[in-house]
This record gives structure tokens, C-alpha cells and sequence, in this order.
């Protein structure tokens, strides 16, 4: 429910021009593969390719300076509508701040810390979230009137203390992931 809200109040914001000063609402999406490592406390270490996904949204108090709230995350394994006890993800929520280093400039550097959440629908698994983090830089490849392309590259991480995955066996799980993603932004 927190996902389609949140997508719905960033597409409302990016109805909203922003002013002639680079001041206003943004909002954005990209999607990319996630070069994944998760640690465990009871068992071995996964390593993985995964699909990565972030919608993100907020206001431009100046306009080298861009806050917001993004949501996004890692599909671990695709559900289906049909087995509702296949799908398994990490689910991110951050508060957010692009910062453009320069008067102009097309490179940014982005932060953000927030909640985690690690979420299991199979059976005997429970869920898990604590706090994680992200970091990363991209580039305004292309500018067409207030919308732009990027590419975006993130480090990222996080933990979840008390999972039960695989079942039976309850034990805290750490993850870092290195992202690239394709994303374009309204501001």
C-alpha cells in the first residue's frame, strides 16, 4: 500500500512546473542491475545479480540541491500471483539529498539513509528490517526541457536482525549491493 501511495504523490509532484529559479518539486525513476552480497549470521554468504528499482520524489530547495524520500528495492525472487508463497525482495525507504556540485553542473552526488526491510513469502520464513544506507553519483546525460536522463551507479547496504530464512533457522542477514541504473528525472 505504501508503494502505490507513494507513486501516486510522486506523480502528482511532477505535474507541478518548477520555478524559473531551478527551486520546486522533482520526482524520478531508474532501474538497474544490482551486483548483491548478503551475509549471514548461521549460514554461508550469496552473491547475486539482481533487478533494482527506485522511485523517488521531493522538493528543490535550491536548485543545486534536490531533498527528498525514495523507495525502491531488490527482487530476490519474483512472486506470482498464482503461488502466493514464491517472492522474496529488499525493500528500501530513505530520505534522500542530490547535491550538484557545481552552478550548472550535469554530475551530482546522492545520499540517503532510512528503513530496510527484508521480505519472504514462503512458508516457515518470517520477515525482518532494521536501518540501511546509499551513496552514489550520476550525470545528466540528456536534458529535454524539465526532464532528464541519467545514469546513476549507488553502493548501498544494510541488515536485518532476527529474519527466519531457511525455515527453522532465525539469524541476522547484512547485505551490500553496488547498483547501475538508467533513470529519468522531472525538475
Amino acid at each position: 500500500m505504501v508503494k502505490w501511495a507513494f507513486a501516486i504523490a510522486m506523480t502528482a509532484g511532477t505535474t507541478v512546473a518548477m520555478a524559473q529559479d531551478g527551486t520546486g518539486f522533482w520526482g524520478g525513476v531508474d532501474a538497474g542491475p544490482a551486483f548483491l552480497e548478503r551475509t549471514y549470521s548461521q549460514t554461508g554468504s550469496s552473491r547475486d545479480t539482481e533487478f533494482a528499482l527506485a522511485f523517488r520524489g521531493g522538493y528543490a530547495w535550491h536548485p543545486r540541491l534536490l531533498l527528498g524520500l525514495e523507495l525502491g528495492g531488490f527482487t530476490l525472487e519474483e512472486g506470482d500471483l498464482w503461488d502466493p508463497r514464491q517472492g522474496e525482495g529488499i525493500q528500501t525507504f530513505y530520505a534522500i539529498a542530490h547535491y550538484y556540485p557545481g552552478a550548472g553542473s550535469k554530475f551530482f552526488l546522492r545520499a540517503g539513509f532510512g528503513h530496510v526491510q527484508y521480505w519472504n513469502n514462503r512458508p516457515g520464513e518470517t520477515d525482518a528490517s532494521d536501518s540501511g544506507y546509499v551513496l552514489g553519483a550520476g550525470y545528466e546525460l540528456a536534458r529535454w526541457g524539465s526532464w532528464r536522463f541519467e545514469p546513476v551507479i549507488d553502493f548501498s547496504g544494510g541488515k536485518f536482525d532476527g529474519a527466519t530464512s531457511p525455515p527453522g533457522v532465525v539469524q541476522d542477514q547484512r547485505y551490500e549491493a553496488l547498483t547501475f541504473r538508467l533513470g529519468i528525472t522531472y525538475r
